[in-house]
């Protein structure tokens, strides 16, 4: 009979192998945010959870329980590998692993994969897109330019992004760059201050030292437009006076993009709000112009948002002399089929009912709007063009 000292042995009649079992020392953790610090020639990591460790410093969160998977110091988290208790000592002076959490916490270096590195780098360089698009303008059109051109120019310049500044900073520090490869501006930013008349006369020699361009003045209010590094000056001024400081737009762009350098200047954007015509009214025509953006944006199928409205662009043409010198007033353009004449919204045949469903809302923004449908020689695409009470052309 066999010996109870004897190892097991299998049916096969070879002896059995025991399972090594996992020392004490090592605790193996998945799905977590390291944060390393290296201290003293000694790497010490801790295990977080995701997407915490940027919650935690920029104070958003306040419990350390939610933001470390455990308080247990390592040497190194992928093999479970624990710190040792003199070495805290060495490195912290202390050996309280939740106070030398939180040094490692603050000061640590988060590590990412590299799929997590490219889709943080790529969302900072699409904001700094977005940021020079509603921000700057070509200086010849006053108009901005679109996305895929900036996109264009930043790559040119080895624009490189930095994790560590905002979108906004870092799209402002590469202006200088950009201007040497094509023209590009801040735009201006457009200002309404209230001014008691014994002020007026120190607050025109403010602006027009700051080459404010005076759009407005009546007894009590000017209405300017400046570079936005004057916006520092003003609120200054205003501070130190009576004077009330209002920015009524962000950025005064003119309608459309610029695609090309040369182009003539279209209608002027609406940025923001308190346009007015000249006898101090609210120019209707303006806020109908934002709210026909919307309309048509909800018109277009597929996607949302920013999606929709890239795909409905409108492009202002003011000058009725541009229209009639293309062609593109009348439909005569070469090779462009008219499917719908110039007529009203509701007047669009069955056959284009679901565009007429889809335009209901401009007649309801403002009445007296009328529509004709194109479709360029070759092509299934149909073109809406939109025009306003006033004979104005808005082209989709």
């Amino acid at each position: 009979a066999p010996s109870p000292d004897d190892p097991p042995v299998a049916m096969s009649g070879r002896p059995m192998k025991t399972q090594l079992a996992l020392p004490t020392g090592i605790k193996k953790l998945t799905n977590i945010a390291v944060v390393r610090l290296k201290k003293h020639g000694v790497r010490f990591e801790i295990a977080c959870y995701k997407n915490t460790v940027g919650a935690w410093r920029d104070g958003f969160e306040k419990d350390i329980d939610n933001v470390l998977q455990t308080t247990q110091i390592y040497n190194n988290v992928s093999k479970g590998i624990f710190a040792k208790e003199e070495d805290l000592l060495k490195a912290f002076g202390s050996a309280d692993e939740k106070v030398v959490a939180k040094l490692i916490l603050e000061t640590g270096e988060v590590q990412v994969s590299d799929k997590e590195r490219k889709n943080t780098f790529d969302n900072i360089f699409r904001d700094a897109v977005n940021v020079l698009v509603d921000k700057c303008v070509n200086p010849e059109t006053n108009r901005p330019y679109p996305p895929g051109m900036i996109e264009r120019a930043l790559r040119e310049v080895h624009f490189q992004v930095d994790p560590t500044k905002s979108a906004k900073q870092q799209a402002l520090a590469a202006l200088p760059r950009l201007q040497k490869v094509f023209p590009i501006k801040r735009a201006a930013m457009r200002f309404r201050l209230t001014v008691p008349a014994e002020r007026a006369q120190a607050t025109l020699d403010v602006l027009l030292g700051e080459n404010a361009t005076i759009e407005e003045q009546t007894e009590s209010e000017i209405v300017c437009t400046a570079d936005p590094s004057v916006y520092r000056t003003l609120d200054k001024f205003a501070k130190d006076t009576s004077v009330q400081l209002e920015v009524v737009t962000m950025a005064v762009m003119e309608g459309g993009v610029s695609e090309t350098f040369g182009e003539t200047r279209g209608a002027e954007r609406v940025s923001g709000s308190g346009d007015v015509n000249a006898d101090g009214r609210r120019n209707v025509g303006a806020y109908a112009m934002r709210d026909l953006e919307g309309a048509l944006a909800g018109a277009v199928p597929g996607g949302d948002g920013e999606a929709k409205m890239a795909r409905a662009k409108i492009v202002a043409r003011r000058d009725a002399a541009v229209g009639e010198r293309d062609g593109s007033a009348d439909g005569s353009a070469a090779g462009v089929e008219v499917l719908y004449p110039r007529g009203p919204i509701a007047g669009l045949p069955d056959e284009h009912a679901s565009r007429r469903d889809r335009f209901a809302p401009i007649d309801e923004i403002q009445g007296g709007w009328r529509v004709e449908l194109r479709r360029r020689g070759g092509s299934s695409v149909v073109d809406a063009v939109f025009f306003s009470p006033d004979g104005v052309l808005h082209k989709s």
